[in-house]
């Protein structure tokens, strides 16, 4: 079983930021966004969970209700929560618009990765595939539900039902802490990933540990990103294999075969499906640190890094003496 990061964090906080930032996007676009949420609602604000994926959930379905909907229209969200036991509640989130809505069969495979409506108006649909793929990895990886209900030219109401530990008030942490002795909070990381479903699951991941995360679509985009940033920019690569251009061996050698003070220390962390003998040997020869294999893990790829700023230290400390 997978060991999911969690922390204690305020529920109404999150509701309410994500609230003030989608009112204002949406009266960009002259659409009229609607709370619901009734005073008693929530009876238990603080949970205990991952309030980074809860944020990619709710923004990434609201950013979808205010693209397929017109002017003049209205979002509504609100949920509310209902306590399983006398340690855990299930939270259910709502939105509903009035947009251009999708079809019986559409919406049965609206969380297939880059599904579309009609092929003959792409660019009408363009987006809501991903979105909700995304969203979809999320859920599950937080153990809880999604449903979508729509018709075409009537609207699509996307239902988020996710179970969180009840927490306390006096619990409440930076997310940092939860990392252990070591904070990567404010570290820049650089995500070399040509899919596009796994390159936001990973960011979502190291964004939830405080890091800032630089995108690159290929090794050649990689190599370029980091030879015009300043020395000490970026503080660990994770590296797909293959992808289109430049593999991710030959970005790691290229990137290590650089002159300058950060090119042979920087972490490389292999991003892999195939993770044979042979893969792993040839990540190390290619000068990576860590070889990952996917499906990607957030507890792995934040133990890896902090692998490396162990080792590091070490061979550093032993210099010293």
């Amino acid at each position: 079983m997978r060991r999911k990061l969690a922390l204690t964090f305020d529920l109404i906080a999150v509701l309410r930021d994500l609230n003030q930032t989608y009112h204002k996007k949406a009266a960009e676009k002259d659409i009229r966004y609607q709370v619901a949420w009734g005073k008693d609602t929530i009876r238990h604000p603080f949970v205990i969970g991952n309030p980074v994926y809860l944020s990619r959930i709710l923004s990434n379905i609201t950013d979808n209700a205010i693209k397929f909907s017109p002017a003049g229209s209205m979002i509504t969200v609100w949920g509310g929560e209902e306590q399983l036991d006398e340690e855990h509640a299930l939270v259910t989130f709502v939105c509903r618009d009035q947009g251009i809505g999708m079809s019986e069969e559409f919406a049965a495979h609206a969380f297939d990765m880059f599904t579309q409506e009609k092929v003959t108006s792409r660019s009408t649909y363009q987006g809501t595939g991903l979105g909700l793929a995304i969203v979809k990895q999320l859920v599950d990886r937080m153990g809880g539900s999604i449903t979508l209900q729509s018709r075409p030219g009537a609207g699509t109401t996307v239902t988020v039902k996710l179970p969180f530990k009840i927490g306390k008030q006096d619990d409440l942490k930076p997310a940092a802490q939860v990392m252990g002795d070591i904070s990567f909070k404010g570290l820049r990381a650089l995500v070399v990933e040509d899919n596009e479903l796994n390159m936001e699951i990973a960011c979502c991941m190291l964004e939830n540990s405080g890091m800032e995360v630089t995108r690159a679509a290929d090794g050649q985009e990689a190599v370029e990103l980091f030879e015009k940033s300043a020395p000490g920019c970026f503080g660990v690569i994770y590296m797909d294999i293959m992808m289109p251009r430049m593999n991710g061996w030959d970005a790691a050698r290229t990137i290590r075969a650089m002159n300058r003070p950060d090119a042979e220390i920087i972490p490389i962390i292999a991003m892999s499906a195939n993770a044979f003998s042979e893969d792993i040997m040839d990540s190390r020869l290619a000068g990576m640190d860590i070889h990952l294999a996917k499906p990607l893990d957030e507890a792995k790829m934040i133990n890896a890094l902090k692998q490396c700023v162990a080792e590091r230290s070490a061979v550093k400390l032993r210099n010293d003496l």
